[in-house]
């Protein structure tokens, strides 16, 4: 009995089940993603001939995400790191999300200053890059692979709502 104990204690954070926080902190990560992927799938859905929808749809885009980014960055704050040595990737993505939140955020007034024309995807376009303040875009892809890869967080990631709403509309993406 005295052995089970010892081994339990000495278990690693791997080996526990996944908590209700960490658990959250997935959610956070999926749900500042979610909102931004599905305004893109609606703007991609528009007949680039109506510019005024275009337009509208563009802007629902930067609003989405600098909304759900802003967002995912306070729960990602409150809840901290989900393990410890998950700090640096919790870092990681929380420097991602803030980033991303400013950089939709400051582009919506550009944008909106824009005439809907036939110039209005190439001036929004140069409008967010002008915005862009993101350093590590890749920090989100390697965040993603790096839950990927632990069993708990792997498992978390399939049965999160917000995750498998992305995984749907990434299949869409990838049929249009």
């Amino acid at each position: 009995m005295t052995g089970s104990i010892v081994l339990t204690a000495c278990g690693s954070e791997a080996d526990k089940p996944i908590t209700d926080t960490q658990r959250q902190w997935v959610d956070a990560f999926c749900g500042g993603v979610l909102p931004g992927l599905e305004a893109g799938l609606e703007l991609r859905k528009q007949d680039p001939a109506d510019f005024a929808a275009v337009k509208t749809a563009y802007l629902r885009l930067l609003t989405s995400n600098a909304t759900a980014f802003a967002g995912a960055e306070k729960k990602l704050k409150e809840l901290g790191a989900p393990e410890d040595d998950l700090e640096n990737v919790h870092e990681q993505l929380v420097k991602f999300v803030t980033e991303s939140a400013k950089s939709y955020g400051d582009a919506q007034a550009p944008v909106q200053a824009l005439e809907p024309n036939a110039q209005f995807l190439e001036g929004a376009e140069k409008a967010l890059a002008d915005t862009n303040v993101v350093t590590s875009p890749e920090d989100l892809r390697a965040t993603f692979q790096e839950l990927q890869k632990r069993p708990k967080y792997s498992d978390a990631l399939g049965k999160s709502a917000p995750c498998t709403e992305i995984r749907s509309k990434g299949q869409e993406v990838g049929q249009q």
